[in-house]
């Protein structure tokens, strides 16, 4: 054949042409130009990386009549005959066809006689981790003391497969995949010197799609050459690899956006009718958004000329980055279940569903309201610091405007602070300082002014009075008996006074059936995603002692409620059971009807035990012969649940689960529960 690959044409044939390994390179130039070259090397990294050509590189050099030097001269009869395969004294073997122990005895005999042209002879073992246990053990003796004339250099792309009795006799080089950068530069240089017209951006496209393998990088140029009808265009390379073009993707992209799945289905049917495979859609899928979180925090990281264009200008801007990870979640779980799937397509069809799902939207919307709530705080915090220091600031104000005679202490009273003064003198509702301290600092000056000069006639109405009243006006409320309905305790919106009516009054046992089956009948789901919006942050609302109540209640999910009535699962039927103590679920109806601003009734269920429950109950919706039938659902029957009194409590209701165990095989005298 007259033509020649290009990956051969182009094999290196010195150091310097190596693309990406210069940690190797360097290392074996200085040990050729000082003559300390070691008797067995064993070279591991990916395929296409240069692990042969390099040992060839050597192989030249040691025998090159220039020896010792840090470059073989590729001119001399020894270096060319090497490179043409014409020297017999550099042996290359393919252990993956020559893996068996005959083998590498006629290595182990033939290993002993000297060289013929020049002065090693250089064993290069390709893929050596084929080799049998065997052969490895007919090795070790020759590898560890082979003649002084005889170098052995393995070459692997698994090198966790060599026994450790073969790793200890060699001096192991780690090769890398070679960089994006590296690739194109090379692939240029080949461009040039065979005067290939060739786009800018199908130059990218290869290098980006062979992982780090220039010997894959230049094969993709020679086929690439062959396929396209003159210049090659990344459309080529794309029909080559099975790839999908970023035009593609960005068109089913901006249809899920805008919620049209049908219209992304089409274009992803009329991809896989052009033979484009599934898998491979889902990973051009992943870099595509993975290029589109890069150009959205680093404009401009990308070379590609379609991330310049327009239309994908208008569609980054739709994007942000929470929405980007969760996008990029999806498509990472949908790759996983692929791998048990025999037909992937219906995978793709239910992302696309799941794409622009409810819940989607619910968990975005979540996280901007965090981000956006995170802000806000952040926001009023500096604010309220900086009204501190002008408040803190007033008393220095006052004596500097005031015209009445004073001594060096005397403070003006309050009825003489300007009325902007007076503003600064109330502090915020939600200030962080403690309340009142302004009122007292003000309160003492105007002491140390009536001690100091008493000439100056008290305020008609002392600093004081405002106190006093708030102090009796709190220990009236304090004497008012506590209003024992929990309708009255907040202005209860329209909506969800019919279920207060309706329900509060009902005596519900511990875990009552009757209790759920109210919630499923009336429940509402659009408040059931408002509520589910604010639940985490009720952490954020509770102080001091509700704190530890405030997270043991999130550590739940609320899954069905009605606006009043809430159920919420845990995956412990011990915690449900400790949340519905009385002890404990008082203090967490209270601290929800402060923090939703309405009556709240809740019950924990253990998460096996509501899917048993809503799987009944949806079961009955869809037999309900008319809208307003109520459903009714068999009692709650679990065995670890327990029915808890409303004020009694017994030492077994106070132990966990494993204490129980314990005291049941060795018994109360044996176990101390402390």
């Amino acid at each position: 054949m007259s033509y020649t690959a290009l990956y051969r044409k182009y094999r290196p044939a010195d150091f310097t042409e190596v693309a990406g390994q210069e940690h190797i390179t360097q290392t074996f130039q200085n040990a050729l130009k000082l003559d300390k070259l070691s008797h067995a090397y064993l070279f591991s990294g990916p395929r296409g990386t240069g692990k042969t050509s390099i040992a060839k590189i050597i192989a030249k050099a040691v025998n090159c009549e220039k020896a010792p030097t840090a470059n073989p001269c590729n001119q001399c009869d020894i270096c060319l005959g090497i490179q043409n395969n014409t020297i017999h004294d550099v042996i290359e073997i393919d252990a993956a066809s020559n893996n068996g122990v005959d083998e590498i005895r006629e290595i182990r005999d033939k290993v002993k006689y000297l060289p013929s042209q020049g002065r090693f002879k250089v064993y290069i073992i390709d893929e050596v981790h084929m080799l049998s246990m065997g052969a490895f053990n007919a090795l070790l003796k020759t590898l560890e003391e082979p003649p002084k004339h005889v170098i052995f250099i393995l070459a692997t792309t698994e090198p966790h497969k060599i026994p450790a009795t073969i790793h200890s006799r060699c001096q192991r080089f780690d090769f890398r995949g070679v960089s994006e950068k590296e690739i194109t530069v090379r692939l240029e240089d080949i461009i040039e010197k065979e005067s290939i017209q060739v786009e800018e951006d199908a130059i990218h496209l290869i290098a980006s799609s062979v992982e780090g393998g220039m010997r894959d990088a230049v094969s993709l140029l020679d086929q690439a050459l062959s396929y396209a009808d003159g210049k090659i265009t990344p459309e080529d390379v794309h029909a080559i690899r099975g790839s999908v073009q970023e035009k593609d993707l960005l068109m089913i992209a901006q249809a899920l956006g805008e919620k049209n799945v049908v219209d992304a289905l089409d274009h992803l049917d009329k991809l896989l009718a052009k033979g484009k495979e599934v898998r491979r859609f889902i990973d051009d899928f992943i870099m595509f958004y993975r290029d589109a979180l890069m150009l959205l925090n680093m404009p401009g990281s990308s070379p590609k000329k379609i991330y310049q264009e327009e239309a994908y200008q208008t569609f980054l801007k739709t994007l942000q980055n929470d929405e980007i990870f969760f996008i990029l979640d999806l498509l990472h779980e949908t790759k996983n279940q692929m791998r048990f799937t025999t037909n992937p397509k219906i995978v793709i069809e239910l992302l696309f569903m799941k794409w622009v799902s409810d819940q989607k939207q619910e968990s975005l919307h979540l996280l901007k309201k965090q981000t956006d709530m995170e802000t806000t705080i952040s926001a009023l915090k500096k604010t309220v610091e900086s009204l501190q220091d002008q408040v803190d600031r007033v008393p220095a104000v006052s004596q500097s405007t005031s015209d009445r005679p004073f001594t060096e202490n005397v403070e003006l009273p309050k009825s003489d602070l300007r009325e902007e003064e007076k503003v600064l003198v109330s502090p915020p509702k939600e200030a962080p300082f403690e309340e009142g301290s302004i009122i007292r600092k003000l309160k003492d000056n105007e002491q140390e002014k009536n001690a100091s000069n008493t000439d100056i006639k008290p305020d008609p109405e002392p600093i004081t009075k405002p106190v006093e009243t708030e102090a009796k006006t709190t220990e009236k409320l304090a004497e008012k008996p506590a209003e024992k309905s929990p309708e009255k305790s907040h202005e209860i919106p329209a909506q969800f006074q019919t279920f207060v009516d309706r329900f509060f009054h009902k005596k519900y046992d511990t875990y009552d059936i009757r209790f759920v089956e109210d919630i499923l009948n009336t429940g509402d789901r659009e408040v059931r995603i408002d509520m589910v919006k604010k639940w985490y942050d009720i952490e954020r609302f509770a102080t001091g002692e509700s704190l530890k109540y405030a997270k043991l209640i999130t550590e739940g999910q609320l899954v069905a409620t009605n606006g009043v009535m809430i159920i919420i699962t845990y995956e412990s039927p011990s915690t449900c059971n400790r949340l519905m103590k009385p002890e404990v679920h008082d203090p967490l109806v209270n601290l929800l009807t402060d923090y939703y601003g309405r009556p709240i009734k809740f019950v924990a269920l253990p998460t096996d035990l509501w899917e048993h429950v809503s799987d009944e109950f949806v079961k009955k919706f869809r037999m309900k012969k008319s809208p307003d039938e109520w459903i009714e659902l068999t009692p709650i029957h679990h065995p670890k649940l327990k029915s808890i009194p409303g004020s009694v409590e017994t030492y077994s209701d106070t132990i966990n689960e494993t204490e129980k165990e314990a005291i049941e095989l060795f018994g109360e005298s044996v176990v101390k529960v402390k």
